[in-house]
């Protein structure tokens, strides 16, 4: 959904890229976890991983701000993306790895840190003539199927090295603001069912006609027309990884359909309540909106 007028503000845009940052280590009982701290911001992410002197033999996962996030074997253990939301406060927080094994139910306690970034509030005027789409019926309804859809979690990683901007077009300050509508309400809310009035992704400026490519590789979860977002488009890329794009003029991909990275998945467009042509494009880690940007930063393992 993109801002009339925006204003650009150049740190804020600048793409994350990992800080001079030192993993936190902790170990217990043969038991070493390392969280990697440097996209470590309100809307980023930690990269966890656990290894082990001895097969553990149970079930691991990471707990942070009341959400479990499932680990994924690796050729250096287990590891966890693990989402930090765009409204956590900054500062220390508690990260716990938990193991379940047949035994019980343990858990390895791992300080960590949260780097500050502001998002400064944002207004934006919804164009008369798409108003009445707020009032469609079916607009809750597409959200909420819309929510099940980013909370998939297969895995399986179906990407390879980072991610690649949807498009060649430099964003708009956008993710991450607390964002009010002038001419409907709520918006954010009811486009993925999701509590919270912060804009979800980054918008991208274009020209009518501009090929939109997939940022990695995935599969289409879904691909359809709604209400408030129109050109619908749902990417899995594995690991609870999943792109979303709204405002589509014309989707070129089919549900169930997998792709390799760059593949050009629609036309971009002003469909929804979309102010002008552009590509509003989201990543859902666990069903947290994180900056898409942290997924092209994101450091190899």
């Amino acid at each position: 959904m993109r801002r009339l007028g925006f204003i650009l503000i150049p740190f804020l845009l600048s793409t994350p890229r990992p800080a001079d940052a030192q993993a936190v280590v902790r170990q217990s009982a043969g038991i070493t976890v390392q969280a990697d701290p440097r996209l470590a911001f309100p809307g980023g992410l930690f990269v966890v991983h656990v290894t082990s002197r001895r097969p553990v033999g149970g079930y691991l996962t990471a707990v942070f701000d009341g959400r479990r996030v499932p680990m994924f074997p690796t050729r250096r253990g287990s590891r966890a993306l693990v989402p930090i939301p765009a409204t956590l406060s900054a500062g220390e927080h508690m990260m716990g790895i938990e193991i379940r094994t047949r035994r019980g139910r343990r858990r390895i306690p791992v300080p960590v840190t949260v780097q500050p970034r502001a998002y400064p509030a944002r207004s934006v005027v919804i164009p008369e003539p798409k108003r009445a789409l707020v009032l469609q019926p079916g607009v809750e309804r597409d959200g909420r199927q819309v929510q099940l859809l980013l909370r998939t979690v297969t895995p399986s990683q179906q990407w390879t090295g980072p991610f690649k901007p949807p498009v060649d077009s430099p964003p708009e300050y956008s993710y991450g603001a607390p964002t009010t509508y002038v001419g409907g309400s709520p918006i954010e809310s009811m486009s993925d069912a999701i509590y919270g009035e912060y804009h979800r992704g980054m918008d991208y400026p274009v020209a009518p006609g501009t090929l939109v490519q997939a940022p990695a590789a995935g599969t289409v979860l879904l691909a359809r027309q709604n209400p408030l977002t129109g050109g619908t488009l749902l990417l899995d890329h594995g690991l609870g990884v999943i792109s979303a794009f709204f405002h589509l003029e014309r989707i070129e991909v089919v549900e169930g359909q997998s792709l390799v990275g760059r593949t050009p998945i629609g036309i971009a467009g002003e469909t929804g309540i979309a102010s002008g042509t552009h590509v509003h494009w989201a990543v859902y880690l666990q069903g947290v909106a994180v900056d898409p940007r942290v997924m092209e930063s994101l450091p190899e393992y």
